[in-house]
């Protein structure tokens, strides 16, 4: 079993990423043409925002100290050259192979984390299903793709 330590460091990690996923869902906005397209990812990035803030009362509970936000952003919009190029539809694609894997990386902080952790990680984990669920109904063409994430959104905010 994985020690105290590396867990705390493993959440960090984790918290900074959502940080750096909402500028970066933000700065994609900014590359594709497709309609509604800014607004699915801005969405995105309101899902990263929520899922950071659920675990933030976990930081302080362990006395972790994340980078301040701005770094975070900058950082996370240095990944937005990967995939600004892509057609919308390439990108989606991309969501729906790549993604999936975050879910065993999330489990894997479940599984370090003590129990009282749990609930809040689980949100957390609960962001990369929703992602995955809109990502999935968008490229099937469903009318409401961006249901998964309005309502975790709204779970976010309740």
């Amino acid at each position: 079993m994985p020690d105290l330590e590396t867990y705390r460091a493993t959440l960090l990690d984790y918290f900074e990423e959502e940080i750096g996923g909402e500028a970066y869902f933000h700065g994609l906005a900014e590359h594709f043409d497709e309609p509604g397209a800014s607004e699915k990812l801005a969405l995105l990035g309101e899902v990263e925002r929520c899922a950071a803030e659920a675990v933030r009362p976990l930081l302080q509970r362990h006395g972790l100290n994340p980078r301040d936000e701005s770094a975070l952003a900058a950082e996370g919009k240095t990944y937005v050259a990967r995939h600004a190029g892509l057609a919308w539809s390439a990108f989606v694609a991309h969501m729906v192979e790549r993604y999936p894997a975050y879910i065993d990386d999330f489990l894997g902080l479940e599984a370090m984390a003590p129990p009282e952790d749990l609930a809040m990680l689980r949100v957390l984990t609960e962001h990369e299903v929703v992602t995955i669920d809109f990502a999935r109904l968008e490229e099937s063409g469903a009318a409401d793709s961006t249901r998964p994430l309005r309502d975790y959104i709204a779970a976010c905010r309740a």
